[in-house]
């Protein structure tokens, strides 16, 4: 073997053993710690998913609070540099420039800030770029990077943020949310936290619950998806439907804003009710400087519809009425003494007197003239007790059961705290202080039939797929009052607006019932009332007979050189403009209803063939309004429609025609036409066929899409038609 062969075999055997060595001492000894490293490969880090929080909607599904996701933007820079040395046609600089222009192109970061982040040194590390990037400014920022083959992009979840798409609409209410770190096994993990209003009192239902997911990462960041890696998926809030009619609720707002300006007032405050259910149609409480302050700001502060007391006043006169319309201590025509009112208790003495002066004054007019005397003097007949015990079963001095945010309990003392003249001030609504939910509430159960209701602001809470998982039915608390009592109250109520403190409110079609009070500012932690500071009050309820709606108004320290703190010039002139926006409302049915309520039907006298003095004589004795139309000199009726023996609405006219039949027909089809209803709501059908003779018979649910009476044909009332809805 020659010298060459034995080389070549020695320097074989030599790397052969030095490679032996090599491989034992990375597998054996492991000497440069790559077990740890593959053991970090191999175990799956968790990753935590963040839910969604759940939207907030008013009664007909109006969305008012929802929720984006936000995210933040790092980049690999040295994923960047090794791909453009691996033979990529652009040079790193080239590539950073392209990112800088795309995520400034879809965010509010700009383009030379996140150039100067990439070009930083050293650029071999990862840099972070911006935060606060939207779900949609993502999705494009994505694809956009995809679009042009750039790699590096790094995402994770930065905040979540909530969406208002009313603005301000309803900022007392709803509430605020914070962003807190919720520990779980040592590490702080992000969630969503309500801190007041709706946002705090069912954050429980509208946080959601977090999930999370194993994940192994590739030597290039990128995740491996493997089969045996576990997944919890994150369980999105649920969604909360209110009672709130987001139409109403901008009526109130808007006015409470115009009146808070107009009268000078510290804080305005209004609140409107479904009596019969309980439903919080509209709340707000706005304060002084309300439209210069920022939707946040607003949504972090007090609901003073529930918070904010007050002493109401003679609002609570009619609850010391209607005690004594129980009792049958007076009738509503009974006259009562109203002079001014010496009372001694002890060494103390007391004077009661009324603005104007009365010499006597029926028991109905002492509510409809707002007679301090006179409720005075009917409140001794009923009784500390008996007032004491009506005033706590209407709600008074304790919470009302809402569930509200920062709902207070108003302040009412004990009977046995109560003191020598407490019987009298309480009777007209001093020594006492309530909130406009609780006053709101207690008219609810004086328009209702006498039914305390749990009032509510939460209709249902639906999850993800819509399912309904908690509805809030009306709930009748307790029983105060007869049927009997309170439709005289209503009366008495009704000529507070006919006649009596509230005429600023009446309307010509609409039947409103209610009391205004004008009460003094009790000065804060003394005895005593502060000067030229009043609460101005306005509640009431509508139509008269079947109430649907009930509102209250209150000022807090309207203006007193204007006289805007006397109720009458300020609360009620308040009540009244929400009041004719409601109406006004394509799908409120109201004046509709109260004028097919009033209709009376009478028969149509046949005066064809007479001469028309004598025809008018007739028709002016059944007091029934006409029309004359022709000129025929004889002056002999030749026609009539309605025709004779038929019935009509006493307040429609009879046309009188003098000349021929077909005048009378075409003036009848004009007169008495029946309107097109295809492609209308069904409420929205009625609420015309109210203003018409026709009478409906409703098939099915959803857009009427046929009708049996021909748009256009000649109808006469108490014609029966037939719609079919789909």
């Amino acid at each position: 073997m020659n010298t060459r062969i034995k080389y070549f075999i020695a320097l074989n055997i030599i790397f052969i053993v030095i490679w032996i060595g090599y491989l034992f001492s990375i597998q054996i000894l492991d000497a440069h710690n790559l077990k740890t490293t593959v053991q970090i490969r191999q175990n799956p880090s968790k990753e935590i998913l963040i839910p969604n929080r759940g939207n907030i909607y008013d009664r007909d599904g109006e969305l008012l609070v929802s929720s984006v996701k936000y995210y933040q933007i790092d980049v690999d820079r040295r994923a960047i540099i090794d791909n453009c040395n691996r033979g990529s046609k652009l040079t790193a600089k080239k590539v950073f420039n392209k990112i800088a222009k795309i995520i400034s192109d879809n965010s509010s970061a700009k383009k030379d800030l996140l150039l100067k982040k990439l070009t930083k040194e050293p650029q071999y590390s990862s840099i972070y770029l911006i935060t606060d990037v939207s779900e949609n400014q993502l999705h494009i920022i994505k694809s956009e990077f995809a679009k042009e083959n750039i790699k590096g992009l790094i995402v994770s979840f930065s905040n979540i943020k909530r969406s208002y798409p009313h603005n301000k609409l309803g900022a007392n209410f709803l509430g605020i949310i914070d962003a807190g770190k919720q520990k779980n096994s040592g590490n702080s993990i992000y969630t969503t936290i309500g801190r007041n209003g709706i946002e705090a009192t069912y954050n429980e239902y509208l946080c959601g619950e977090i999930g999370w997911r194993e994940t192994i990462y590739d030597a290039n960041n990128r995740i491996i998806p493997l089969l045996f890696l576990k997944e919890k998926a994150a369980q999105p809030g649920k969604s909360i439907y209110l009672t709130i009619d987001k139409e109403i609720q901008e009526i109130l707002e808007e006015k409470l804003i115009i009146g808070l300006k107009e009268y000078k007032a510290k804080n305005a405050i209004g609140i409107v009710m479904e009596p019969n259910t309980g439903d919080i149609l509209a709340m707000a409480g706005l304060t002084k400087g309300h439209e210069e302050r920022s939707a946040k700001e607003l949504r972090s502060v007090t609901n003073i519809a529930a918070s904010f007391m007050f002493e109401p006043g003679s609002s609570l006169k009619p609850i010391t009425a209607l005690l004594a319309l129980e009792q049958d201590i007076y009738k509503p025509s009974d006259k009562i003494d109203c002079t001014d009112y010496h009372l001694e208790y002890g060494s103390e003495e007391r004077v009661i007197k009324d603005d104007h002066k009365y010499k006597t004054l029926s028991f109905k007019d002492i509510i409809a003239y707002s007679s301090n005397v006179g409720i005075s003097r009917i409140v001794e007949k009923i009784g500390s007790k008996i007032l004491y015990e009506r005033l706590i079963a209407m709600g008074f001095g304790h919470k009302t059961g809402s569930n509200i945010s920062g709902e207070a309990s108003g302040i009412f003392r004990k009977l046995k705290d109560w003191q020598g003249f407490s019987l009298h001030s309480i009777s007209f609504g001093q020594e006492i202080s309530v909130s406009t939910l609780q006053l709101a509430n207690a008219y609810c159960s004086l328009a209702n039939g006498g039914n305390v209701m749990q009032p509510h602001l939460i209709k249902e809470i639906r999850d993800e797929n819509d399912k309904i998982i908690t509805s809030y039915k009306p709930k009748i608390l307790r029983k105060i009052s007869d049927k009997r009592s309170l439709d005289t109250l209503k009366v008495f109520l009704k000529s507070v607006v006919d006649y009596g403190t509230a005429t600023g409110t009446k309307f010509e079609h609409l039947t409103i019932a209610g009391k205004t009070g004008t009460s003094e500012k009790a000065i804060s932690g003394k005895i005593g009332y502060e000067e030229e500071k009043y609460t101005s009050i306005f509640a009431g309820f509508f139509p008269v007979k079947k109430p649907e709606y009930v509102i209250v108004i209150v000022y807090d320290e309207a203006d007193y050189k204007s006289y805007s703190y006397y109720a009458s010039l300020s609360a009620v002139p308040t009540f009244k403009n929400v009041v004719k926006k409601i109406v006004d409302l394509p799908d409120t049915d109201v004046i509709a209803n109260v004028k097919e309520s009033n209709k009376k039907f009478v028969f149509a006298p046949n005066v064809t063939g007479l001469q028309l003095e004598k025809a008018i004589k007739i028709l002016q004795k059944k007091e029934i309004n006409f029309i004359v139309t022709g000129e025929n000199k004889n002056g002999t009726v030749m026609d009539q429609y309605p025709k004779p023996n038929t019935s009509f609405d006493e307040n429609e006219k009879i046309i009188l025609n003098l000349d021929n039949k077909q005048d009378t027909e075409q003036l009848r089809i004009d007169v008495y036409a029946m309107p097109n209803l295809i492609g209308l709501t069904i409420r929205k059908a009625i609420a015309i066929s109210n203003r018409s003779s026709v009478k409906l018979v409703i098939r099915g649910n959803g857009i009427i899409s046929a009708q049996s009476i021909k748009p256009g044909s000649n109808i006469k009332f108490g014609d029966i038609c037939t719609i079919t809805a789909k």
